[in-house]
């Protein structure tokens, strides 16, 4: 099949674009990027910069994939968008590049939904099967982990992780790392938000068994059901023996407490995050790594 292209696009002809992609009209393709196989882009959409975007992604209109950072730290070099499969972008969403200080890299895993108007900045990671709202706003160096439902209008501080399968409260400012398995939101007019409960939704979408599933409400009530200090609530229960989920969710919070303002990924300001040594290729690596102050 020969990819289907509208009228009136500005493509570059060093574009690597896949037999069978669906462009709109009036779309811009800049010259570094890679579209995959049966992805739909709409109309007025501009992708530039070192962008790849793998197979089956649904683009809406007006969406922006690719452009300079937001960041005065920013200086140009080569740094890269990546976008995996399957996902959904509603319309005008928008997608930075990565810095040559934060890990050199976006990136954007498989089966996610994107509402209108949401972005994505610099250095972010989205792992798959997330939900991200309409105008949620993600700031630099963000790690959304899978499953994680973000609802309207919701804000993230730079540098937060917010652990897999947890939901954020429409309209709900992110500060700190928000724990696995939970519904993170303000409550009846109070105005910091905090873990309100458990995202039932969450774990049953993680596809643990039941006896697991059991063991990781009791931790979670335990941990968050008051107010006391969670450095000793975390203790009490690895001394009980913990392992699978409790395990993953015990480990999570010791490394926010451990963090800047509750914010775990504070200790890779200014050097390289794992993720981007993962992602990258040894190439790349050597060139992120030559950028570091």
């Amino acid at each position: 099949l020969m990819t289907d292209i509208s009228i009136v696009c500005e493509i570059d002809p060093s574009a690597r674009i896949s037999p069978n992609v669906v462009l709109g009209d009036h779309c811009v393709i800049g010259p570094n990027v890679t579209i995959g196989p049966s992805t739909v882009v709409g109309k007025n959409v501009t992708i530039t910069g070192h962008t790849s975007i793998g197979s089956g992604n649904v683009i809406g209109d007006g969406c922006v994939f690719g452009v300079h950072p937001q960041d005065l730290k920013y200086a140009g070099s080569p740094t890269l968008l990546i976008i995996g499969h399957h996902n959904r972008f509603g319309e005008n969403v928008s997608a930075h590049i990565g810095t040559e200080f934060g890990g050199y890299l976006t990136r954007i895993g498989d089966y996610n939904v994107f509402g209108d108007y949401s972005h994505i900045a610099h250095d972010c990671y989205v792992d798959d099967h997330t939900t991200i709202h309409a105008r949620a706003m993600l700031a630099g160096h963000i790690h959304i982990c899978n499953g994680v439902v973000l609802r309207e209008d919701s804000g993230v501080h730079h540098f937060v992780t917010i652990g897999r399968y947890a939901m954020i409260g429409a309209r709900t400012p992110v500060r700190r790392d928000v724990p696995p398995y939970t519904h993170f939101c303000g409550d009846r007019g109070i105005e910091t938000p905090a873990v309100r409960g458990v995202h039932a939704e969450g774990i049953a979408a993680a596809g643990i068994g039941a006896r697991e599933q059991k063991e990781l409400r009791r931790a979670l009530a335990d941990l968050f059901d008051d107010e006391s200090a969670l450095q000793t609530k975390i203790e009490q229960l690895v001394n009980l023996g913990v392992e699978g989920e409790v395990e993953h969710l015990c480990q999570f919070c010791q490394n926010s407490l451990q963090g800047v303002f509750g914010r775990y990924r504070e200790r890779y300001r200014g050097q390289l995050a794992p993720e981007a040594e993962q992602y990258l290729t040894p190439e790349q690596l050597a060139e992120a790594r030559r950028a570091l102050p």
